[in-house]
């Protein structure tokens, strides 16, 4: 058979990331923060939305639809026909894959930036917007716990200890209540906040000036025996008594003067500089309550977002006034009816996400953080029956208010490792936590190996390879069996 060109009619399926479908992405990654500055853009552009209080002040039409009463106006040639449905294409869809973008794609997020570098408002505050953009102290911390601790657990305690920062940036928390409230040892808070002690600015996390000033001086290898008993004598050297300061340290003017001078280069407030307000407050997109009967449930923050209303009098009105304007009122209300669907379902994935990791950790929430379960974007995905890139996006930039603290959404899920005999899969957090517990109870005459440790664990229930245990401990931070034999017999 000869290979010649030939024309060939073929029909096939393809996925097309249209523009709406763009927006509903976008809105539904976004957390109530950003949301709402989104809602109050198009609150600004489109006359046929407004709030549901000014449209009660205004003593408007009280018929007016809200986002569960979505209908086109009567008598409107043009139907609004959303092309996509709301309620699959998240799940179908929901993928961001280069294949489906588009330069001339609009969405509000390119909308809003286009409008901040056109802006030709004579009251536009130019510096607020340029401060406003400045990186904050806690999103500076928050990325330092994201490079150094790999531990979920960790990170969670972290994230509790840093809501504990004052404005000097000293820790003034109560470890022992901390403990208490995530149910863990108060040995594990407090290795924790040495490691935070460690990050930058220097100083930061101390619990006292003479600590701050310690932790600088050992950054900058200038601490010493005498500059230490200089720091613990801080109140002699606020009175200007030199000589009994000499006495102390054992060492002249000359060298008690150069002290002081490397004492006085150091910032006693290492958060001062830094922009607290940005993110001195987090606030939950999601509520979990327990019942009396001991269930929880799980509820929307809706305090922050505003009820909109779409203004169909306006709309009726301004028609019956000026046929010309059909085209533009049309373009507004296929804008706002869009818009309050993409928000309903966005509320909606977010409630279902929520009440499925809810019902997974409960356990969490009963007993503390060594019961957290392990859990995926994959099982959550199944649960739902939704693609796991809606489960990725929901769970993204979303914090939950819980009785145990407010956490982000991603820090409830985690990797399973090991497995109890008959049952279902344990998260590394817990065989990570058994470990810890095995080596701080040990005999430091009879040091554990890891393949004591694995055994250890077995009889328990939990199967788990040595080098899997060599590979915890070391997350850990735990020296090898050898390193610690040694480390006790120095303590002899």
């Amino acid at each position: 058979m000869a290979i010649t060109p030939r024309l060939e009619i073929k029909q096939t399926q393809s996925l097309l990331m249209t523009q709406q479908l763009r927006q509903a992405i976008n809105l539904l990654q976004m957390n109530n923060i950003e949301l709402n500055d989104i809602i109050n853009q198009e609150l600004a552009q489109n006359p046929l939305l407004e709030k549901e209080e000014e449209h009660l002040s205004n003593q408007l039409d009280v018929s007016s639809p809200t986002i569960d009463d979505l209908t086109s106006p009567p008598d409107s040639e043009e139907e609004f026909i959303a092309d996509f449905d709301l309620e699959t294409s998240f799940d179908d869809y929901g993928s961001d894959s280069q294949d489906y973008q588009s330069e001339s794609d609009y969405s509000w997020s390119t909308q809003e930036k286009s409008k901040i570098n056109n802006i030709s408002d004579p009251d536009f505050d130019y510096c607020s917007q340029r401060l406003s953009s400045k990186k904050s102290l806690y999103v500076y911390i928050s990325e330092q716990i994201s490079q150094i601790f790999t531990d979920t657990k960790q990170k969670i305690i972290a994230w509790q200890l840093t809501e504990h920062l004052d404005q000097a940036g000293y820790f003034r928390g109560d470890i022992q209540q901390i403990a208490n409230n995530l149910k863990c040892g108060q040995d594990q808070i407090s290795h924790v906040l040495e490691q935070l002690k460690n990050f930058e600015p220097a100083g930061i996390f101390a619990e006292s000036l003479s600590e701050c000033l310690k932790i600088q001086l050992q950054d900058i290898n200038r601490y010493d025996p005498a500059i230490a008993i200089l720091l613990d004598n801080l109140p002699l050297l606020a009175e200007g008594k030199y000589k009994e300061l000499q006495r102390l340290c054992h060492a002249d003017a000359e060298d008690l003067f150069s002290m002081i001078s490397d004492i006085k280069s150091l910032n006693p407030k290492p958060a001062l500089g830094w922009d607290l307000d940005p993110a001195t407050y987090i606030i939950p997109d999601v509520f979990v309550r327990r019942k009396k009967n001991g269930n929880y449930i799980v509820e929307l923050n809706n305090d922050t977002l505003p009820r909109l209303l779409i203004n169909h009098k306006y709309y009726s009105d301004l028609l019956q006034k000026d046929k010309s304007a059909k085209r533009f009122l049309n373009e507004n209300l296929n804008s706002a009816n869009f818009l309050l669907k993409a928000m309903h379902q966005r509320a909606t994935t977010i409630l279902r996400v929520s009440e499925e990791i809810i019902r997974t950790q409960q356990n969490f929430l009963e007993y503390g953080i060594d019961h957290l379960k392990p859990l995926s974007l994959k099982d959550i995905a199944y649960n739902l029956e939704m693609h796991e890139s809606t489960i990725s996006r929901v769970t993204s930039n979303k914090y939950m208010h819980t009785p145990r603290g407010i956490f982000e959404l991603k820090f409830f899920f985690s990797a399973a490792a090991g497995s109890y005999i008959g049952k279902e899969d344990v998260s590394t957090l817990t065989i990570k936590h058994k470990i810890k517990n095995l080596i701080s109870q040990e005999d430091p005459k009879h040091v554990l190996s890891d393949d004591k440790i694995g055994e250890l664990l077995a009889t328990e229930g939990i199967k788990i390879a040595r080098r899997t245990v060599a590979k915890y401990r070391e997350s850990l931070n735990i020296p090898t069996s050898a390193e610690r034999k040694r480390l006790h017999r120095q303590k002899i």
